[in-house]
């Protein structure tokens, strides 16, 4: 990774003043040595500098300036040479000029990415602090940055444009012994880029020492106030702490946020089975239940009750708890034909189907995108998640769970979950209708669950209605 001045250094001019002052004293000796590449030119005799036509006492009198043709050399090479330092290779394709300032309206809301395409379009002219990008994958967030990086190489400013997983491999390789360059040479290059872009953080950052990587070139960047372009469709809670509060620090960062397309809502969107949709409303629901006593057939009643007010207003969490075929599907389903029969999106998601299904996402050969398909679940305006604890447990499935369960909790998304297990693992006196089990969620993911300011809780004793 060659620095900015080697590269400029390359066709003999110092580029660190032309790119950053405009100067009006003479030029050194070395700046206007004949270029025997230079074209002729009848204005300047081929001096490549003429004197400024000033009057006795100004302070532009008996000053120079570049004729021309010295434009035109220089034009040429510090285009090419800031072309060169930029590292966008493929991505110069990437400008403002092909972008539509719509957006991929299949994937991200037009009005959020035009207001960040505005205000990226603003930031070049004069960076100034850090522009954070966010937003899932295929919503035009690389398109956007890499844009800035080419317009400001359009304007002559040094940008270097650089993905996380690219640069943790380059700091890797330097590890090798064989190899002249270093580790703190590399982030030194990095940390004094006059532009900064930095995509894909928090992919590949799973270690203390990618962490401790990144932390170190924030660190001065945001010390030294050094304008920086940053890119990331990670979670903000799953970053970094450190990495975080300078990404998002309210005096020195403006924060853009790409949102998901909202598609037209309907059966077909929600991911609800027609069959289960035809047969499941709370008309056919009876809180008689099968063989229920009267204190089951309460559980059923008051389920029913507050499953309808939250079909009516659907504000906080919902969790159903009771054994199998106590009817919280059908409640939940009720619900969902409620809210889709207004017009509004529902997500309804069987979770160990869902677990598969970002399984699949990170095959190869996948046409899915896991982002785009975990950020869709994610941020669903009401999800609904069916039998929540069915799924096979392993760390991944719960790391994933725990990621959907905090960020719905913390934003007070709209959210019905059902489930067989118990909350509490000492709740012997607790009844799932066919006997008593011990809880599988972890504590973090109970502790939301019964956080009652957000979440209202329904156990259903009764027994299987389909015996």
């Amino acid at each position: 990774m060659e620095s900015l001045d080697e590269i400029l250094r390359s066709f003999g001019k110092k580029g660190s003043e032309r790119l950053t002052t405009s100067t009006s004293g003479a030029p050194d000796q070395a700046d206007v040595t004949d270029d025997p590449n230079a074209p002729d030119c009848d204005v300047c005799d081929g001096r490549r500098w003429i004197a400024v036509e000033a009057n006795l006492g100004t302070p532009e009198f008996g000053s120079v300036k570049p004729c021309e043709c010295q434009e035109r050399v220089w034009g040429a090479n510090v285009g090419a040479s800031l072309r060169r330092y930029s590292q966008l290779g493929s991505l110069e394709r990437l400008t403002f000029g092909n972008l539509d300032e719509r957006g991929r309206i299949e994937h991200v809301e037009s009005a959020s990415f035009r207001a960040a395409s505005d205000a990226a379009r603003a930031f070049v002219t004069d960076p100034q602090g850090w522009f954070v990008l966010l937003g899932p994958s295929g919503t035009g967030k690389t398109h956007l940055a890499a844009a800035m990086a080419n317009q400001l190489v359009t304007n002559e400013k040094a940008a270097l444009y650089i993905s996380v997983p690219e640069l943790l491999d380059h700091l890797r390789a330097a590890f090798d012994g064989e190899n002249e360059i270093t580790p703190d040479s590399i982030i030194s290059q990095i940390v004094m880029a006059p532009v900064l872009v930095l995509d894909d953080i928090g992919v590949g950052t799973t270690s203390n020492w990618a962490n401790e990587k990144i932390d170190r070139i924030l660190s001065y960047r945001f010390n030294s106030r050094a304008p920086t372009i940053l890119v990331t469709s990670a979670d903000a809670a799953t970053l970094d702490e450190r990495i975080r509060t300078r990404m998002f620090d309210m005096i020195l960062s403006q924060v853009h946020r790409l949102e998901s397309a909202r598609h037209a809502p309907g059966l077909e969107e929600s991911g609800l089975p027609k069959a289960l949709f035809d047969s499941m409303t709370f008309d056919q629901f009876t809180p008689r239940g099968r063989f229920a006593n009267a204190p089951d057939q309460d559980s059923l009643k008051y389920a029913r009750d507050a499953c309808k007010a939250f079909a009516d207003d659907p504000q906080g969490w919902l969790l159903l708890m009771g054994g199998t075929g106590t009817g919280k599907t059908h409640l939940s389903v009720a619900i969902a034909r409620e809210r889709i029969g207004l017009g509004e999106s529902v997500l309804f998601r069987f979770v160990p189907d869902l677990l598969d299904h970002l399984r699949r996402a990170f095959a190869p050969n996948s046409g899915l995108s896991y982002d785009v398909l975990f950020e869709q679940v994610k941020t669903a305006d009401i999800l609904i998640l069916d039998d929540l604890g069915g799924e096979s447990s392993s760390p991944w499935a719960e790391e994933k769970l725990y990621q959907l369960i905090v960020y719905r909790h913390n934003n007070r998304l709209p959210t019905v979950i059902t489930t067989r297990l118990l909350l509490d693992a000492d709740s012997s006196s607790q009844s799932t209708g066919r006997g008593r089990r011990q809880t599988t969620f972890t504590d973090a993911i109970a502790s939301r669950l019964k956080d009652q300011r957000v979440v209202t809780i329904l156990p259903i004793s009764a027994p299987d209605y389909r015996e």
